[in-house]
C-alpha cells in the first residue's frame, strides 16, 4: 500500500426531506492510497455516488472527517473548497456536462484558465497534448453536439486533467456509452493509472471494475467487503474476471 491520500473517519451523510431522515453513509472508515485505481461498487441506493461527492468536496457531510493530504476538508470554507476542486481534484460524470456552445478545445481549457497560476500558453499547450493523447484533437474545434458520445467523454477526461489533479473522481463514466466506447474510455483510465494518476471510480459495470487494483463493495452506506488485485494487465483478463465475478457473486451481485 502506498501513501494515504484520503483518510475517511466515521463518515456520516444523512439527507432530510419533510422532516424524515435518510441515512446514506453510516460511520464509514476508509483510506484511499495515492497511485491506486480504487473502484466503488454496490447496488443502487447503496451510497456510492454520495460517497464520491463527499470525498470530492461536492457534498457537505453530517458527521466524521475527510482528510485530504492531512487536512480536514469537512472544516474548510467554501472558497478553500472551490480551490481544492479546481487545483487538486478532477471530475468525470456519466452526464458529461460539456458546455454546449463551446468547442471541445474551449471546454478543455476552461478550468485551466480559471486558475491564475496558469499562463494561456501553458494551458493551450497542455490542452492540445491531452486532446491528441485521447484521440480527439482532430475534432477539437467542433461543438459537443457535433461529435460522438465517446468523443465527448474523452474530451471531458482531458478537461478533468488540465490542472494536473492529485485525484481523479469518476462517477459512472461509461454509463451512457456503448461497449466499444466504454472500452476506449477505460483503456484511457488504465493508461492514466499506469502513469501514476490516483483514480476513484464509482461504477455498476463489472468490466469497468476490472481495471481497478482495489474494489470496495458497499451496501446501505457501509463497507461490506473489498478485493485487492494486481495492477490491470489485459494478458491476465480471464483470471481477473473470474476472481471478480466470484467475489461479486459471494456478495449477492
Amino acid at each position: 500500500m502506498g501513501r494515504v491520500i484520503l483518510d475517511i473517519k466515521n463518515l456520516d451523510k444523512t439527507y432530510v426531506s419533510d422532516g424524515i431522515e435518510n441515512p446514506v453513509i453510516r460511520k464509514m472508515n476508509l483510506q484511499i492510497y495515492a497511485g491506486d485505481f480504487t473502484v466503488v461498487m454496490g447496488p443502487s441506493g447503496s451510497g456510492k455516488s454520495t460517497l464520491l461527492y463527499c470525498l470530492g468536496a461536492m457534498e457537505d457531510v453530517t458527521g466524521g472527517s475527510i482528510l485530504f493530504q492531512g487536512k480536514d476538508i469537512t472544516k474548510m470554507k467554501e472558497n478553500a473548497l472551490s480551490d481544492l476542486r479546481l487545483k487538486k481534484f478532477g471530475f468525470i460524470f456519466q452526464q458529461i456536462h460539456l458546455v454546449s456552445n463551446l468547442s471541445l478545445f474551449e471546454n478543455v481549457i476552461l478550468p485551466g484558465m480559471v486558475w491564475p497560476k496558469n499562463t494561456k500558453e501553458d494551458v493551450n499547450k497542455r490542452a492540445l497534448e491531452l486532446l491528441e493523447r485521447f484521440r480527439v484533437k482532430d475534432v477539437s474545434e467542433r461543438l459537443p453536439s457535433q461529435v460522438s458520445g465517446g468523443e465527448q467523454q474523452r474530451a471531458a477526461i482531458a478537461r478533468s486533467l488540465i490542472n494536473r489533479p492529485d485525484v481523479l473522481f469518476a462517477d459512472e463514466p461509461t454509463g451512457a456509452l456503448n461497449q466499444n466506447n466504454s472500452e476506449i474510455v477505460m483503456d484511457l483510465f488504465s493508461e492514466l493509472n499506469r502513469d501514476g494518476q490516483s483514480i476513484l471510480l464509482v461504477t455498476h459495470d463489472r468490466r469497468a471494475a476490472l481495471r481497478g487494483n482495489r474494489i470496495i463493495y458497499i451496501i446501505d452506506g457501509a463497507i461490506r467487503s473489498e478485493l485487492e488485485l494486481e495492477p490491470y494487465d489485459p494478458a491476465n483478463l480471464q483470471e481477473r474476471e473470474e476472481a471478480v465475478n466470484s467475489w461479486l457473486a459471494s456478495l449477492g451481485w
